[in-house]
């Protein structure tokens, strides 16, 4: 393979062929080619290659520097962590899901109590409750409605606002107090809501049933 000093010129001009192209880079790759085809150079065929290999190399991308070796410790704090923040992500979205179950459950809460000698106590999210023997109740916690047949003990968590079902009697029920409801029959008048300090205003036979029903 004979190559030009013409031909070299062309190359570094970037006006020779696809083919003669071809044939430099072919001398430049090859150590086994015959020498430059020319009487004109004095500087042999490796100076002209480190010459041309150098220019080359200006148009070369730059090599990327290697990101540093991370250890094994920080893989497995690396790991440690993203465990961490999936499994916090897990309980705030069960806690989520579980608090807007709940909260509908206690909207509209129900009571039953069909025993008739015992009386059933029940922690409900806005008040405890016990329910004296053969006592059914139902309190809608949005509107305050509530519905009863028997007699009941509730101690409110907060202030809270009654209202009987098919009447219009209200009643306010204070955080920290004891209250004693009893409705065994239609209309206001067989409603009695009276608060367990004020037990001894009811007449002795009620005061006595109500005392030992519920245990105060």
């Amino acid at each position: 393979m004979n190559i030009s000093n013409e031909l070299l010129e062309k190359y570094h001009l970037n006006t020779c062929t696809a083919e003669e192209r071809s044939m430099v880079e072919e001398w430049l790759f090859n150590t086994d080619v015959d020498d430059l085809d020319t009487t004109m150079l004095t500087r042999d065929k490796n100076s002209l290659k480190h010459e041309m290999w150098q220019e080359i190399e200006t148009t070369l991308p730059k090599a990327v520097k290697p990101l540093p070796k991370r250890s094994h410790v920080y893989f497995m704090w690396k790991g440690a962590i993203a465990a961490s923040v999936f499994i916090a992500l897990a309980v705030t979205v069960i806690y989520f899901l579980f608090s807007n179950r709940s909260t509908t459950q206690t909207e509209f809460l129900e009571l039953n109590n069909p025993s008739a000698l015992h009386v059933k106590h029940i922690d409900a999210t806005g008040y405890n409750v016990s329910l004296g023997p053969n006592t059914i109740a139902k309190i809608n916690n949005n509107d305050g409605m509530i519905d009863l047949t028997g007699s009941i003990l509730i101690s409110p968590k907060k202030d809270i606002n009654l209202i009987f079902e098919g009447t219009d009697k209200k009643v306010t029920l204070l955080k920290g107090q004891t209250y004693i409801i009893l409705k065994n029959k239609t209309g206001v008048k067989s409603i009695i809501v009276i608060s367990e300090r004020n037990l001894m205003d009811l007449p002795p036979v009620m005061q006595k049933q109500l005392s030992t029903q519920f245990d105060i």
